[in-house]
């Protein structure tokens, strides 16, 4: 049933994630009139966060996913009336090969449909329940010791984290403990660490009682971490000085958080301000850059590939080059490369090629290349020099050791920037990055410290006469080579 909507009635999607573009390209192809999207996290020119910047006669369309409930209540509270939101159903595959583009177009119209959208019952019922589990946690906080620092995620355990998690435990043991909620990674050197939790259990919930601090490097929206971090100091580490615009939290006005660390006191100045809500921005730099100031038996190899599998591959293939490109949210992530002519050129001049991809685009490079998803380091076949690199592991300590880094809008960029070696650029959908993700946070005379490529033989002419980067934005950003864990914990812990 379409009542309500009709193909005049301005429609914005929610999310402005991939399969949220995905249902706004399949609406506009069957004459929907598509006028942007709605998202509480994400900024973008064709993106909205307020709902006085929607016509009165829009619609705000809603795709069924496991994820919807929270959108639309995310959506609700920031003060979109209910009557605004509307589920689209979308009924199978059609094959239009024996229709004009009219009748297809009709077709795959009749195919959609629209009906007003309401949080369930059990959704009201389950935050009825946090409701009253929250007054319970405010109760019994009142009365517990502050003694205990809780170091927190989801989903997975990121470097800053893990690794100040890390050296808090090494200097005082009994201190910190490590919470991950839902996680999807498994990190086997944490197996027999009894101070990590993956679930709120009566022990979890009486430590968070007790915590003085929490910390985080990530931003997180749930009910769970709304909660803890309106009673409990957040001290946030981020995972990088940002290319590309953030949506941060500043648009939360409740949220506050004590410190935000960075790695740059320019950023921490002029950017940072701008997106986070806290009381002091402090440069203290990031754990996961530690590896750039320590020798590789000092660094701390958690969560990733071996000191003896590197040093196996730099043996057999020579010095590492690694391609850390970023994720592209809007959905097309087919990297151009040519890896023929990548292996060519790592044999000749004795390199060894390490891609390090998001999760999902490391999943299904590995099912193109016939490789067995594996946690481990995978060698291509056909392509002895280059190398797949577990996608949920920590690339740092590698990176540390790297020849030259080939990124494209990565914050990596700024953190290889510590180590003085050479930056390949590849840049290849540049026009289409900006359009989609709008203006980025910083120019490109703030982020760009090397050659800029766009095709892979570009980008191997470059690195076969690649120099240290000669910018000075390591000086301008007051980007220093000190150890960051041990200041962290001191400031945690004071």
């Amino acid at each position: 049933m379409h009542t309500g909507i009709n193909k005049n009635t301005p429609l914005y999607i929610a999310p402005a994630n991939p399969a949220g573009r995905k249902l706004a390209k399949r609406l506009r192809s069957t004459g929907y009139c598509v006028n942007g999207f709605v998202d509480n996290l994400k900024q973008g020119d064709d993106i909205v966060n307020d709902v006085a910047h929607i016509p009165t006669t829009a619609k705000i369309v809603l795709h069924k996913a496991p994820y919807t409930e929270s959108v639309a209540a995310g959506l609700l509270q920031r003060q979109f009336p209910p009557k605004l939101l509307w589920l689209c159903h979308i009924d199978g595959n059609l094959s239009f090969s024996r229709k004009s583009s009219a009748q297809q177009e009709d077709s795959a119209a009749d195919n959609i449909s629209f009906a007003r959208y309401a949080l369930p019952l059990r959704y009201r019922l389950k935050k009825l329940l946090f409701t009253i589990y929250s007054l319970l946690f405010c109760a019994v906080r009142l009365i517990t010791p502050k003694r205990r620092y809780l170091y927190y995620a989801e989903g997975f355990f990121d470097t800053n984290v893990l690794l100040a998690y890390r050296k808090h435990k090494q200097l005082h043991n009994g201190e910190p403990f490590l919470l991950g909620l839902q996680l999807k990674q498994h990190i086997s050197e944490l197996d027999n660490d009894h101070s990590k939790f993956e679930s709120l259990t009566l022990k979890t919930l009486w430590n968070i009682c007790c915590a003085k601090r929490i910390v985080v490097d990530h931003e997180y929206t749930g009910d769970t971490f709304t909660l803890l971090r309106k009673y409990i100091p957040v001290i946030q580490l981020w995972h990088g000085l940002p290319y590309k615009a953030l949506s941060g939290n500043k648009h939360y006005p409740h949220i506050c958080d004590e410190v935000f660390v960075s790695s740059s006191d320019w950023f921490n100045k002029e950017v940072f301000p701008k997106i986070f809500r806290a009381k002091a921005y402090l440069s203290l730099g990031y754990p996961r850059n530690d590896a750039f100031s320590q020798s590789p038996m000092e660094r701390d190899w958690i969560n990733a590939e071996s000191y003896n599998v590197l040093k196996q591959i730099q043996g057999n293939a020579g010095d590492i080059i690694v391609y850390a490109p970023t994720y592209r949210d809007w959905g097309n992530n087919e990297y151009p490369l040519n890896l023929a002519a990548i292996d060519t050129w790592s044999r000749k001049h004795n390199r060894a090629f390490i891609l390090k991809f998001h999760p999902f685009i490391s999943r299904l490079f590995s099912e193109a290349m016939g490789l067995k998803e594996r946690n481990e380091l995978q060698q291509l076949p056909d392509y002895p020099h280059i190398y797949l690199y577990p996608s949920g592991k920590n690339i740092y300590p590698w990176l540390a050791e790297a020849y030259a880094l080939v990124t494209d809008y990565s914050s990596i960029a700024y953190d290889f920037l510590l180590s003085d070696k050479p930056i390949v650029y590849f840049q290849y959908d540049k026009a289409e990055y900006l359009r989609l993700r709008g203006e980025t946070l910083v120019s490109d005379s703030d982020f760009i410290a090397g050659e800029v490529v766009g095709s892979t033989e570009e980008m191997l002419a470059v690195l076969s006469n690649a120099k240290p980067h000669s910018s000075n934005l390591k000086n301008k950003f007051g980007m220093k080579n000190l150890l960051a864990s041990e200041q962290i914990c001191r400031l945690v812990r004071e």
